[in-house]
């Protein structure tokens, strides 16, 4: 997993580490949401909270491959987890995540590539193993807004989503390195179906779970300021655990890096009398019953 924690990272954290389908091999930390050395105090203390020691966590690149670093704490807290004053953790991050990512991926075992911040740290990888596209099993990205639902519009400008929008060069070089990467982007994380509203909050709230309860910590002020929590990054997750939950289709995507209201923008190519290769797989619908019941009942919130 490659993230920028981070309210929605931390609930991606949440849900992966008690999905027994998947195993987490690694966490690498990359500034988006936060500056990365927030951003790695804050995937250790999710996983110091979750028990789960004995993931590594890597910090990754601390700014944008060309410009500067535009982070969003108006949105996630001072310090990136909603203010919530959980733990400081007990361990620290490990450097070199650009080689551990390029060595995971490289290596002998089918690895799932989650991505849910800026895409930094996957692009000096490419830069690093030019080989590395030949050995990637899947590439998830939580990012990007594509206009193929109504709900796909940008959320930094009117065309622009924040992954992407911070480092949008770095997103150029991956999707044109022919990963053809799995895109969760606002056209179905943004779904009313999928977001967790007044009664899924109650849940959390509620809950006799104390995981659920951090997870409602995390979230409150979020929720209190708008009304509702949508869950980006843990639909990443869900996309490697049940892909079936998702309606996806094979399109071409340009990254625009430039322009005051269009950098960050994810374009994708539907002229019909103009000859192009999908370099992407785009989530175009989500059973937004189902991720939800899914995201409840693997942190201890749901009701039946």
């Amino acid at each position: 997993m490659d993230m920028d924690p981070g309210i929605d990272d931390a609930l991606a954290i949440m849900l992966a580490v008690n999905s027994p389908e998947l195993e987490i091999l690694g966490i690498t930390t990359v500034s988006g949401n936060v500056h990365v050395d927030k951003a790695s105090l804050n995937a250790l203390r999710v996983l110091e909270i979750l028990g789960a020691d004995d993931i590594p966590v890597y910090r990754g690149a601390g700014t944008p491959l060309a410009r500067e670093l535009v982070t969003a704490e108006w949105v996630h807290g001072e310090d990136g987890l909603g203010d919530a004053g959980l733990p400081m953790p007990r361990r620290q991050a490990l450097n070199g995540a650009v080689g551990f990512l390029a060595e995971t991926l490289m290596g002998e075992r089918d690895v799932i590539l989650i991505t849910t911040g800026p895409l930094t740290n996957l692009a000096l990888a490419l830069a690093l193993e030019p080989e590395l596209p030949r050995y990637i099993r899947r590439l998830i990205i939580m990012g990007g807004a594509y206009g193929l639902t109504s709900y796909g519009y940008g959320n930094t400008t009117p065309a622009s989503e924040f992954n992407i929008y911070v480092d949008p060069e770095a997103a150029r070089i991956v999707f044109e390195a022919g990963l053809k990467p799995v895109c969760v982007g606002l056209d179905i994380t943004t779904d009313p179906s999928a977001i967790l509203g007044k009664r899924e909050l109650e849940m959390l709230a509620n809950s006799p779970s104390d995981l659920a309860r951090t997870a409602y910590k995390i979230v409150a002020k979020f929720a209190e300021r708008f009304g509702f929590v949508q869950l980006h990054d843990p639909m990443a997750v869900a996309a490697a655990i049940n892909p079936s939950l998702f309606r996806t289709g094979m399109y071409h995507v340009y990254v625009v890096c430039e322009g005051e209201m269009t950098r960050g923008q994810t374009l994708v190519e539907r002229r019909h009398y103009v000859e192009w290769e999908p370099n992407a797989e785009i989530c175009i619908g989500v059973d937004g019953i189902g991720f939800l019941k899914l995201f409840l009942e693997r942190i201890g919130a749901s009701d039946g």
